[in-house]
């Protein structure tokens, strides 16, 4: 598991995260250089950006890991997304989106600008999200509507032991 592009752009963020934390200036600034320096091949090869200053909660898993941008505020655990995902600000940099627990991602799904993204929440492929989801619902189309309530989705089935 940890061989697999995706899972290495997680460790990578993961690092960066834990390193930009640290309370001693001089030390963090050298670590962050060098591991930045070290990394950006891992980066270039997965095509992957993850924000260092986004919290992102343990359960991150990147499918397809070609493309993906992640930029939210906040992230719950167990969320999943897939190839070329954007999550971040919209065109008019009001704010960046909060995910709740157990979200699902579809691949070239764009979750964009100061909303808030419920628990249990599945995004279908290729929507494009700019308004709030409530919990247990699944979304879809341009803009994204929701099509259906009270989903139990096998996506977001994740079996931790």
């Amino acid at each position: 598991m940890t061989l697999q592009w995706g899972s290495l752009a997680v460790m990578v963020y993961r690092c960066e995260q834990q390193i930009s934390k640290l309370d001693i200036p001089v030390l963090s600034f050298l670590l962050l250089a060098l591991f930045r320096l070290l990394s950006t091949p891992v980066k270039l090869a997965t095509d992957c950006r993850i924000n260092p200053q986004s919290e992102i909660d343990k359960g991150l898993v990147l499918h397809n890991f070609a493309g993906i941008e992640l930029d939210p505020r906040r992230a719950g655990t167990n969320l999943t997304v897939n190839q070329n995902v954007c999550i971040g600000a919209d065109y008019y940099k009001r704010g960046k989106p909060v995910l709740g627990n157990n979200v699902f991602v579809g691949a070239g799904a764009k979750i964009l600008g100061d909303i808030e993204i419920g628990n249990n929440v599945v995004i279908a492929a290729n929507s494009v999200v700019m308004s709030s989801i409530p919990d247990n619902c699944s979304v879809v189309g341009i803009p994204a509507k929701i099509v259906s309530r009270g989903v139990t989705s096998d996506y977001l089935n994740f079996d931790v032991e």
